[in-house]
């Protein structure tokens, strides 16, 4: 039996919004997420850059090489070959109004679209892909629960039947396609490995920034003892034991390889004594677990990490479902000099939504305590606040607050 394919919400928005309109697109990610097999089904010539005849051959004649190639194009793993994308650039130079989805390029890396000299500025309209989400799992792409919550004066109350073991299993698992059905041990293997070939390999691939294999390790267990946290490079140069700036040179490496992400402090020239630390999140939970060495058993009995982790279980859904939204949405956490905090807020358009979550089967109103304080101070710009728990109940704690089961995420209304 061959592996199974799951169908992805960034497939529909490439078919429907992306490759209509665009002559060229850009989806990047993490290796390893799906990228690759999922834009395939959309291309007539796959180059596919890590296979070593193509990269040879497209390195010594990019321009050729995209000439000779018909129909839509799929450049796979750019990075492989950086100068592909400066034959791109002169291919979509030569004729501005050439066809739409003409090329498809894909990428592990996010670095060098950073720079303002980087040959796909203004050219290559670019989507993020990460794992797994788990209505993808459950083979139902057009589920969206950012979407859902905004389209709707209240959200959908349905009663959840996963138990909070049940969502240590999802998080444990992770969101790689590779890992899903695998034994514990199998999961194990395969993140070892692929934790390997993320510190030897692909981050050599960013060639302005060199760092040790041991030091981008250190570095990353630590994001992963303080995922869910404020990101604290001093701690974390202490924890890998190198100075402050290998310390931020790897964090910043890591992010362009889309293993970990940044989720900025929300802010408002409404309200005072806001902080601006950015917290840290691995952006698979499977790897976060992996690399702390803990089951999903002995991840329910760490009090203080099950809550970090979480939260990066659900951040990492939203990262994901930002992606595909209808309409552009930022995700960011809350924090002010009070004390008060709220784990991930989300803004589209002005109106924004406030999103708590408890490891825990039962909450009150005091969960919502810090949401219940910024729908005061925001008036009609709150549109919803969410406390989202392993208990199976929805129910309302507030006016536009209410606490609904952590399913919910993949029990939302359908897009399109």
């Amino acid at each position: 039996m061959g592996p199974v394919l799951y169908p992805r919400a960034v497939d529909r928005v490439v078919a429907e919004e992306l490759l209509p309109e665009f002559p060229a697109i850009l989806v990047v990610g993490p290796r390893g997420t799906g990228k690759s097999t999922s834009m395939s089904a959309f291309a007539d010539t796959t180059l596919d850059l890590s296979e070593p005849g193509t990269r040879l051959a497209v390195t010594e004649d990019p321009d050729g090489s995209l000439a000779a190639a018909s129909g839509t194009v799929l450049i796979d793993e750019w990075q492989e070959a950086p100068e592909v994308l400066g034959a791109l650039k002169r291919a979509v130079d030569r004729d501005p109004s050439q066809t739409a989805g003409r090329f498809i390029v894909t990428g592990s890396i996010r670095a060098a679209h950073q720079a303002a000299t980087w040959p796909g500025t203004g050219r290559l309209i670019r989507v993020r892909m990460y794992g797994l989400t788990q209505a993808e799992l459950r083979h139902d792409p057009r589920l969206n629960p950012i979407d859902a919550w905004y389209s709707a004066p209240q959200p959908s109350p349905v009663r959840s039947n996963y138990t909070r073991g049940d969502y240590l299993e999802a998080m444990t698992q992770g969101r790689f396609p590779a890992v899903i059905g695998r034994s514990g041990r199998g999961r194990d293997r395969w993140y070892q490995s692929y934790v390997e070939q993320l510190v030897d390999r692909d981050a050599a691939q960013i060639s302005d920034r060199t760092a040790r294999p041991g030091t981008l390790r250190s570095v990353l267990s630590s994001c992963a003892v303080r995922t869910g946290q404020e990101l604290n490079k001093q701690a974390t140069a202490e924890d890998a034991e190198v100075d402050f700036r290998t310390a931020d040179r790897a964090i910043g490496l890591l992010e362009d390889l889309l293993v970990i992400a940044r989720v900025p402090a929300w802010h408002s020239k409404r309200l005072k004594r806001l902080t601006r630390t950015p917290k840290v999140h691995l952006t698979d939970p499977g790897m976060a677990a992996h690399l702390l060495s803990v089951t999903a058993e002995q991840l329910g009995r760490e009090p203080g990490l099950v809550g970090q982790m979480f939260e990066t279980f659900v951040v990492s859904e939203l990262i994901s479902h930002i992606e595909t939204a209808g309409e552009r949405t930022e995700l960011f956490h809350f924090k002010d000099r009070d004390g008060r905090e709220i784990d991930a807020v989300l803004e589209r358009a002005g109106r924004v939504v406030g999103i708590e979550v408890k490891s825990s089967g039962s909450v009150d109103r005091k969960a919502a305590r810090g949401l219940i304080w910024l729908r005061d101070q925001l008036g009609q710009s709150f549109h919803l606040g969410v406390v989202l728990y392993s208990g199976a109940n929805p129910f309302q704690l507030d006016d536009r607050i209410w606490a609904l089961p952590i399913s919910s995420l993949w029990h939302a209304t359908r897009r399109g």
